[in-house]
């Protein structure tokens, strides 16, 4: 696979590139509270799910909503945002998560905020031109983020569950 550079470097990817090492500086700042397996885990579940939901809706066929970046072809900037992040926002949420628990009904809070958070950071994204909408709306991501943060919770506490079963005896 080749990744093409972007043709021009502007804003998106200005943009993109200081957030990518605002995540990075932030991760390496954090105390290690997540077993390195499930952050992994958990890292490897929202970089997959990340690229998944945009092939599907970015894709030619059967429709493409919107694209990223410069093209609508896979390029470097696009597989970094795969790769940094879209892992490390999933990572941090399921820190805060743990770091902070709260119980079953108002977990449901802590998906709504980190959701609305997200719907925020994309809107200042597209106003960088991260995004590029055709047919799609900000209001339209919400929902996705409400899905991605609840299967991250659930994963999270599933893998949670079961850590110590996977440790050799």
């Amino acid at each position: 696979m080749i990744l093409i550079p972007p043709i021009t470097f502007d804003a998106n990817e200005g943009f993109a590139t200081i957030i990518m090492i605002a995540l990075i500086l932030l991760y390496c700042m954090l105390p290690k509270r997540i077993p390195l397996p499930i952050a992994l885990l958990i890292m490897i579940f929202n970089s997959y799910l990340g690229r998944a939901v945009d092939n599907i809706l970015s894709s030619s066929y059967p429709f493409n909503v919107y694209d990223s970046m410069d093209t609508p072809n896979y390029d470097l900037f696009d597989f970094l945002l795969y790769t940094i992040p879209f892992p490390l926002v999933g990572y941090f949420y399921v820190y805060f998560y743990d770091k902070y628990p709260i119980r079953a009904p108002f977990q449901f809070i802590h998906i709504l905020v980190w959701s609305i958070a997200s719907v925020g950071f994309e809107a200042l994204a597209v106003t960088f031109s991260v995004f590029h909408y055709y047919r799609w709306e900000i209001s339209y991501s919400f929902p996705v983020y409400l899905l991605t943060f609840g299967l991250n919770t659930i994963l999270y506490s599933l893998a949670k569950k079961h850590y110590k079963s996977w440790q050799p005896q």
